[in-house]
C-alpha cells in the first residue's frame, strides 16, 4: 500500500473519529481534526479542508432542533461571532496562531478550574448574557484565524447552564455562523485552489458517518455525565492549545 493511500486512510479516520465526538457532545471536530490533519498536510491546507465538512456536520446537528426559548437572547452572540470570524480569517496570514491559541487555552482552563471550584455558580445569568458578545468576537477571531473556537463557545454555553440538547444545538449554531463566514472568506482568499476543495468534499463522507454515530451516542448520555465530558474535553483541548503555543 502506497504512502499516499495510507495518508488518505489516516485522514479519513481522523475525520470520522473527530466528527463522532462532535456529534456526541456538540464540539470537538476542528479541535481534534485540525492539529492531527496538520501533521499530514500542513496547517495552511488542514484549516480550509476541515471547514467544509464541519459546515455539513453542523447542518446535520441543527436539523434535529433543540433551540428551546433562547433564540432572542443569543442573536447578539451570533452576530458578534460573525464579525470576529471574518476578521480572524482575513488575518489568517498575519496573526501569530501560537499566541492566539495560548491565550484562548488559558481563558478556557481558568473557566474549567472556576467551575470545579464552584465559582461559576455565583455568576448571575444576566451577567453571563451581557458578556456574550465578547465571547462571540473572541471565539470568532479564534475560529477564523486557526479553525478552532470550541473552548470559548463551550465555556460560555456551559456558564448558561443549558440542558444537553440545548447546549449541542446552540454551540452548533455558533459553529455554523463561524463556518459560513470562514468558508466565504477562504474562497475569497483563494485557499481552495488546487486539490484543497476536492479533499474537503471527500472528507464529508467519513464526517457524515461519524456525526450520525455521535448523535446516537448523545441520545444515550446521562446529563451529568454529559456535563463532565464537556468540561473534560474543554480542559484537555485548552491544555493542548497552551502546550502548542509554547513549542
Amino acid at each position: 500500500m502506497s504512502d499516499h493511500v495510507l495518508r488518505l486512510l489516516a485522514a479519513a479516520a481522523i475525520v470520522g473519529v473527530a466528527s463522532m465526538i462532535k456529534g456526541t457532545i456538540g464540539f470537538g471536530f476542528p479541535l481534534l481534526a485540525v492539529p492531527l490533519l496538520s501533521t499530514i498536510m500542513g496547517p495552511r491546507m488542514a484549516i480550509p479542508v476541515v471547514a467544509i465538512p464541519t459546515l455539513f456536520s453542523n447542518f446535520l446537528v441543527i436539523r434535529r432542533g433543540g433551540a428551546g426559548g433562547l433564540a432572542g437572547a443569543l442573536w447578539t452572540v451570533l452576530a458578534a461571532t460573525a464579525v470576529g470570524t471574518v476578521s480572524g480569517a482575513l488575518l489568517l496570514g498575519s496573526l501569530n496562531p501560537r499566541l492566539v491559541s495560548g491565550l484562548v487555552g488559558l481563558v478556557a482552563i481558568l473557566y474549567v478550574l472556576a467551575t470545579a471550584l464552584r465559582l461559576t455558580l455565583k455568576v448571575s445569568e444576566a451577567s453571563v448574557r451581557q458578556v456574550g458578545p465578547v465571547f462571540g468576537v473572541l471565539a470568532g477571531l479564534m475560529g477564523g484565524a486557526t479553525g478552532i473556537s470550541s473552548p470559548l463557545f463551550a465555556s460560555y454555553l456551559h456558564l448558561l447552564r443549558l440542558e444537553k440538547r440545548q447546549f449541542v444545538f446552540w454551540i452548533t449554531m455558533m459553529f455554523f455562523v463561524v463556518n459560513i463566514a470562514q468558508i466565504a472568506t477562504y474562497f475569497r482568499l483563494g485557499l481552495y485552489a488546487g486539490p484543497v476543495l476536492t479533499v474537503a468534499l471527500l472528507a464529508c463522507v467519513p464526517m457524515a458517518i461519524g456525526t450520525v454515530a455521535g448523535l446516537a451516542v448523545h441520545d444515550r448520555l446521562e446529563p451529568r455525565l454529559f456535563e463532565r465530558i464537556v468540561l473534560a474535553v474543554v480542559f484537555v483541548a485548552s491544555l493542548n492549545l497552551m502546550v502548542r503555543s509554547l513549542l
